[in-house]
Formats: structure tokens, C-alpha cells, sequence
């Protein structure tokens, strides 16, 4: 358990703390693994113990698609004769997380440890906020000294690659200690789903505490995390006012929205890049909605929905171009009926996941992947009425503690969230947040006591 509040802490500093080893790049680049090593190391231990003892392991609703998904990724991969180094260079970053789901589930957590947990990264939090403030006012001299360490490290064919170094930031913005100015937003939205969890009433300070969180979202200069933070908050809201409550609450948003875009009129202006000009929190949000940026983004991202998707579904819809990202590529660029707007390269490749799994892995892994995310939903939502309802529990011999109402509420608004977020990235291959994510999913199945296990198996030497 030691291992889990560790990384806990450590891998939203990560970035910052390994700058400063005294190594060659090269080893720097390597310590980068040590977090995930630890995953697979503390399960491997779990699962001898378990084995050992005669353990059951816990059943939850999300195997049958997580194996389902998997066993697809390997077919596709055999199918389409993909590179081995590539194939598990493209898909270890999820499976390293989901390996770290089946280590908290079946760790037997006590009520106490997973409340620690979710403080852990509260706290971490409000560190990045505090780091916030010192990048936003303490001059490009203190600003840089969290910038994270330029790696030159290859991995078939792939080089781990900085966004703030690489392309610059957005002016104005922070990055807390996450490396990315995304991937900080992408964990305060994290860290702002656990804190509404907590409130029970709306009053000042809580509303206080959501909108400092909220407006350190929006200093990230991430459109997808800004979009996202209001979809969190509407998502609580809906779970604890019901839906008139939260119509109501959505008219009056679109209201306050619309006033914005008349004001600043984005239609008539040009999309400015928040990189090259100062823009504002609010022209930075709006500015999506400009004719010049729809025009841009089909090239991009809107180019891969109405690109990509028809390019695979007529050339390869069942199992995709396979798991390796590079072969993959080359081969969309080849097909034979092509609806792509542009030649593909690695670089965004993957900014609209849900495309990224439809063009490695068709239509089977994309279903499979959608699943788990409607498995996580539908078992939060049901956890969560259990909650709300005791009477309504299948099983009722077992008390369901406010705890679990918590984890019920952070992974329904967290599913909801990241159901959003992966039209825009890979939030789920990100340390910053695929790693909190599947750690509050654990969490959630280890607060409830009613679950199932499988048979017990012991082998002994």
C-alpha cells in the first residue's frame, strides 16, 4: 500500500522532481519508467500473495470488455502484421493504468486508506495552485525553473516530446509542476470532481473554493479542460438537483455564454493563437467559435471525424490498420478510398482518441473501449442510488457508506468528463490523469463491500 501512496504524490510531480537527478539524458529518460515499474512490481506481488493464500480476486462489471478490448488489440496486431516494439510502445500507456485498477481493487483497502487517498490529492491541488501563482507573478526567471527536462531518448521509433518546449506555451498560462500546461488542466479537473464530492450544500465558501478551481482550470489555456470543468459541475449538479434544477442552471449558462460571444463577436474576427498574441480567459474560450478556426480545425481535429472515420470504415472497419501507431499512419495515408483532408503525420495523431482506437483498432476495439466507459458509468450510477435509496440495494445485508456515495459521485462526473475529453486528447495516456483516473475507479469498487469474486485458486510449490 506503501507503493500506491507514493506514486499518488509523486507522479504529479514527477516531471519537476526527475529534471534535477544528476544523469545523462539517457538514464534520465529510463527513470521514467520507474513509476509504472512499481505498478506492475506491486501487482505482481498481489497476485503471488492472492494465488498463494487461496484469494479470491474481485469481480468487477468491466472485465469482460477490458479482456475483450485487449484480446482484440492483439488480434488486430497479428492481423495487419504490425511491429511488436511499436504495438506495445502504443499501447502500454493505457495498460499500464489498468493494471493499477486491478491493484487497488483486490488490495482490500479500508475505508480510512481510500479517504487518505482522495485527500493526497486534494492536497496536491492546492500545491499546484500555489505553484500556479508563483508562474503567473514571479517573472519568466521562476517561470522557466519548472520547466520540465529535455529528453533525447528513442523508443521504436518514438521520442517522448515536451509541448512547452517543443512548440511554446500559450501567454499567460501555467503548468504547475505537470510539464504541460493540458495536462494541468487535465488534473485540476481531477482534483475539482473530488472536491465538489465533498460538498453536501451549496454555500459560499464551497461555491468560493469551485470557482478558484475553476478559474486555475482556465489558466491552463485549455479549451477542452475549461469545457470540461463546466461539464463536471453540471454533472454534480444533475446527480444532486435533478434534472429541472440542471436545465435551469444550463439555460441561464447559455444565456451568460451567448452574451459573451455577442460581446466579443467571434464570428467576425480572427482566430488569434493564444502562442504568438495575448489572449484573454474569455477570448481564448470564444474563440472556438470563430469562422477562421472552424476553418483551421479541419485540418485538425474536426478533420479526423470527418476524415479518418469514413477512411476506416470503408477500408478497414473490423479490426483497423493495427496496433503500432507509425504502420498505421502509412497505411491510412495509402488507402485505397481515402476521405482524409491532409497527409497524416505522428504529430495529433492521437488528439481524438476515440478516432485514434477506430483507425488502430476498428470497430471491435472501439466498442470494447466504449464499453468499459458505459460499464464504469452504469455500475457508479447504480452505487451511487444504493446510496441514495438503501432500500433499493440488491443486497441489503451489506451497508453502503457515504464514502462509496463519494466514489460513486466522482466517477460518474469523471466518466462524463473524460467521455468529452477524448474527442480532443489522449487524457487517458497522460500521467496527470489517466493515473488519478483509474486510481478513483479502484477506489470506487474498493469501497463497495457487495462485491462479487471468482473462484478461489491456490497454487503452492
Amino acid at each position: 500500500m506503501s507503493i500506491i501512496y507514493f506514486l499518488t504524490g509523486f507522479f504529479a510531480f514527477e516531471e519537476f522532481v526527475l529534471k534535477f537527478l544528476p544523469v545523462s539524458d539517457a538514464i534520465y529518460s529510463y527513470s521514467r519508467f520507474l513509476g509504472e515499474i512499481l505498478i506492475y512490481v506491486a501487482f505482481g506481488k498481489l497476485v503471488i500473495h492472492k494465488l498463494y493464500k487461496g484469494i479470491p480476486f474481485v469481480k468487477t462489471p468491466i472485465d469482460f470488455p477490458i479482456i475483450g478490448f485487449y484480446l482484440v488489440v492483439l488480434l488486430s496486431a497479428v492481423v495487419n502484421r504490425s511491429p511488436l516494439m511499436g504495438s506495445l510502445y502504443n499501447i502500454r500507456p493505457l495498460a499500464r493504468y489498468i493494471v493499477l485498477f486491478y491493484l487497488i481493487v483486490n488490495s482490500s483497502l479500508p475505508e480510512r486508506r481510500i479517504a487518505t487517498l482522495l485527500r493526497i490529492i486534494l492536497g496536491i491541488g492546492i500545491a499546484q495552485i500555489a505553484v500556479g501563482i508563483l508562474q503567473g507573478f514571479g517573472g519568466s526567471t521562476l517561470y522557466d525553473f519548472f520547466l520540465p527536462r529535455a529528453p533525447d531518448l528513442n523508443v521504436a521509433g518514438f521520442t517522448k516530446e515536451f509541448r512547452l518546449l517543443e512548440v511554446g506555451r500559450e501567454i499567460g498560462s501555467i503548468y504547475g509542476t505537470l510539464g504541460d500546461t493540458v495536462i494541468y488542466g487535465l488534473f485540476m479537473i481531477l482534483v475539482l470532481v473530488i472536491y465538489l464530492s465533498r460538498i453536501r450544500r451549496l454555500e459560499y465558501l464551497n461555491l468560493l473554493g469551485a470557482a478558484v478551481l475553476f478559474f486555475f482550470i482556465a489558466r491552463s489555456y485549455s479549451r477542452a479542460a475549461t469545457f470540461s470543468a463546466l461539464l463536471a459541475g453540471g454533472a454534480w449538479y444533475y446527480f444532486h438537483y435533478g434534472w429541472k434544477k440542471t436545465l435551469q442552471l444550463a439555460g441561464v449558462t447559455v444565456l451568460v455564454f451567448g452574451l459573451l460571444l455577442a460581446i466579443t463577436n467571434p464570428f467576425n474576427l480572427e482566430y488569434i493563437n493564444p502562442r504568438k498574441a495575448r489572449v484573454g480567459l474569455v477570448g481564448n474560450v470564444t474563440g472556438v467559435f470563430s469562422g477562421s478556426y472552424v476553418r483551421v480545425a479541419q485540418k485538425q481535429r474536426l478533420g479526423a471525424l470527418i476524415g479518418n472515420v469514413p477512411t476506416v470504415l470503408v477500408n478497414k472497419p473490423l479490426l483497423g490498420y493495427g496496433a503500432d501507431q507509425n504502420r498505421a499512419i502509412e497505411r491510412l495515408n495509402m488507402s485505397q478510398r481515402s476521405f482524409l483532408l491532409k497527409v497524416l503525420s505522428k504529430e495529433g495523431f492521437k488528439d481524438v482518441y476515440w478516432v485514434a482506437m477506430l483507425c488502430f483498432y476498428g470497430l471491435l476495439g472501439l466498442g470494447f473501449f466504449a464499453l468499459i466507459f458505459y460499464k464504469l458509468f452504469r455500475y457508479a450510477f447504480s452505487l451511487y442510488r444504493r446510496t441514495v435509496s438503501p432500500s433499493s440495494s440488491e443486497d441489503r445485508t451489506v451497508p453502503v457508506s457515504h464514502l462509496a456515495r463519494r466514489s460513486a459521485i466522482i466517477m460518474l462526473c469523471l466518466v462524463a468528463v473524460t467521455v468529452f475529453l477524448l474527442f480532443f486528447n489522449r487524457a487517458l495516456e497522460f500521467r496527470g490523469y489517466g493515473f488519478y483516473f483509474w486510481l478513483c475507479a479502484g477506489l470506487m469498487f474498493a469501497s463497495d463491500r457487495a462485491l462479487p469474486r471468482y473462484r478461489p485458486l491456490r497454487i503452492t510449490l
